[in-house]
């Protein structure tokens, strides 16, 4: 999936945990969820929002949270899918440790290529469950959670 001029590293990230956090329930992604986890204020998890609605990537109504369109789910599944195939390779195959393949994921799975993290992939044994064996509390892939 080629990136638009719209869509940047920051953009990713919201889609990426808003998709987290509504993936297993009905409800929709809370401000305060979004600015716990990228650290960064409730006002600003606003305007974003707001950005990406104008974007058409979610839908967001003041005091309810957001959901993303099936567009922004499209992009969101496809970052953490990245992000876990980078993941993998970084702690399976090359053996980062723990406390920096995470970290390491996160800045390469907006430079990866789908194609890259297709073939990447082909280089490992990482199970087919990905991205639902993510893990939205421990920041992980669940297969990799114990390591």
């Amino acid at each position: 999936m080629a990136r638009s001029a719209t869509v940047n590293e920051n953009v990713e990230m919201y889609l990426k945990y808003i998709y987290l956090l509504t993936r297993d329930r009905k409800s929709a992604a809370r401000t305060g969820e979004l600015s716990d986890l990228l650290k960064v204020s409730p006002a600003s998890v606003t305007e974003m929002l707001e950005k990406l609605a104008r974007l058409r990537l979610l839908t967001h109504t003041k005091y309810r949270g957001a959901r993303l369109t099936p567009k922004g789910r499209r992009i969101a599944v496809s970052v953490l899918q990245r992000h876990c195939i980078m993941e993998w390779f970084l702690a399976k195959e090359l053996k980062v440790p723990r406390g920096r393949f995470h970290t390491e994921a996160c800045e390469m799975e907006h430079a990866l290529s789908p194609d890259t993290a297709k073939r990447l992939r082909a280089l490992t044994d990482q199970p087919n469950t990905c991205p639902d064996c993510y893990d939205v509390k421990r920041l992980h892939c669940r297969y990799l959670i114990g390591e």
